[in-house]
């Protein structure tokens, strides 16, 4: 009850007008089962379609064309074209999106928050029991120990897990029930084996800063109420990209530069300003995480799991942390991942250090070193273009189990 009165102080107002059509789609929702008695309902984040739900998505519409699917996202959204040739489209927190969530035979995201109403769906799953149909089938690898997935706040029915030692941790720490917790694969790892163009691209995506992306009970007062070029994040970010060395190194190797910040801090990416012609600063509305990660020959990230995608193609990458104590203490517990025995590149703080390991990396020939490609060897258990089937019969077993 405690957590429950501390959660309500962050109920905003576009979460009590949700209430209606909430109610309404509950009215609606057994008259619209009876005409689509086994469908199922995908989505991501609202405005996206270009994770594992998208690709799940198009998986079944390719291949199981037998399955009624709907996606639900925004229409305004810049991803919508990708959807829409496939039909069965749902606008996202509409009331027909209300309708569908609670008539759907699954509901299937990435997300955890992806629902008509992040907020209203919670106490509906985990407060009043209801809707217990829900795969998720993940946003990235879990290396953390990750509480606000934990199931007596999440009720999820199906885990999507990639490697042995993440299926392993959240088994014991989760506390999921035996069954929930699959060991399948990301289904957006089948695309990295399609042909595609690999260019002179390095590739920077920072992940996000609970203390600055979003206010929640769980977020620790550290910056909040800063101004965000005053914070650590933006200061260390900024000074990297207008860095002179930087610059010449970038110049003299012909390559490219992408900064992208996680999708919960693109709010902020209109602050970052760099004149070098060899760096780009990139937003969510022109630039694909997918496509990027394909493209790119190196990544930067700090604590970001689109490292594990790029491990998976074996293309090398350095780990910046220059907040690692922070991070640690106001955002995510270290898990079963230690970066520096398991991770795959090198770990740096210092932004000189960075420097030289670029300009390193490049002159190697932009390769992942043995160490590395061991570890990779060693931590995925499956390295096939099978992760949708895997998803698409789990999520039959968890709709047998059901009936």
């Amino acid at each position: 009850m405690r957590e429950f009165l501390q959660r309500l102080k962050f109920v905003k107002g576009s979460d009590l007008i949700a209430i209606f059509p909430m109610i309404f789609g509950g009215i609606c929702a057994p008259v619209y089962k009876f005409f689509h008695p086994n469908f199922w309902l995908v989505c991501e984040r609202k405005n996206e379609a270009r994770d594992n739900g998208y690709c799940f998505y198009k998986y079944m519409k390719e291949n199981h064309p037998e399955q009624e699917v709907f996606y639900a996202i925004n229409k305004k959204s810049v991803d919508y074209c990708k959807v829409e040739k496939y039909g069965k489209v749902i606008q996202y927190s509409s009331l027909k999106h209300w309708i569908c969530y609670f008539a759907a035979e699954i509901n299937i995201s990435s997300q955890k928050e992806g629902k008509p109403n992040a907020a209203l769906c919670f106490v509906l799953e985990v407060y009043l029991g209801m809707t217990k149909n829900r795969a998720y089938i993940r946003h990235g690898i879990c290396k953390d120990d990750q509480k606000w997935v934990y199931y007596d706040v999440s009720k999820i029915q199906l885990f999507v897990c990639s490697a042995e030692r993440e299926f392993q941790f959240i088994s014991e720490r989760f506390g999921y029930p035996k069954g929930n917790v699959k060991l399948i694969g990301l289904c957006r790892f089948d695309e990295l084996f399609k042909p595609h163009e690999v260019k002179r691209q390095i590739l920077i995506m920072p992940t996000w800063r609970e203390w600055l992306g979003r206010i929640s009970i769980d977020t620790k007062n550290m910056e909040l109420g800063e101004e965000f070029e005053k914070s650590e994040y933006y200061q260390k970010w900024s000074s990297l990209l207008n860095n002179e060395e930087l610059h010449l190194v970038l110049e003299k190797y012909k390559y490219e530069m992408i900064f992208y910040p996680h999708a919960s801090m693109q709010k902020y990416v209109h602050h970052f300003k760099t004149l070098n012609k060899n760096i780009v600063i990139a937003n969510d509305k022109h630039y694909d995480v997918q496509r990027l990660l394909m493209e790119s020959t190196l990544l930067i990230t700090d604590y970001s799991s689109v490292y594990f995608d790029f491990a998976f193609m074996k293309k090398p990458m350095l780990y910046y942390q220059f907040d690692y104590k922070k991070y640690r203490q106001a955002q995510y517990q270290e898990g079963y991942f230690s970066y520096k025995k398991d991770g795959f590149g090198v770990v740096v703080k210092e932004e000189d250090v960075l420097i030289n390991n670029i300009s390193e990396t490049i002159k190697t020939g932009m390769r992942m070193p043995d160490m590395y490609i061991e570890r990779v060897d060693k931590f995925f258990c499956y390295k096939d273009n099978k992760n949708c089937e895997r998803t698409y019969y789990a999520i039959r077993e968890m709709k047998n189990e059901k009936e």
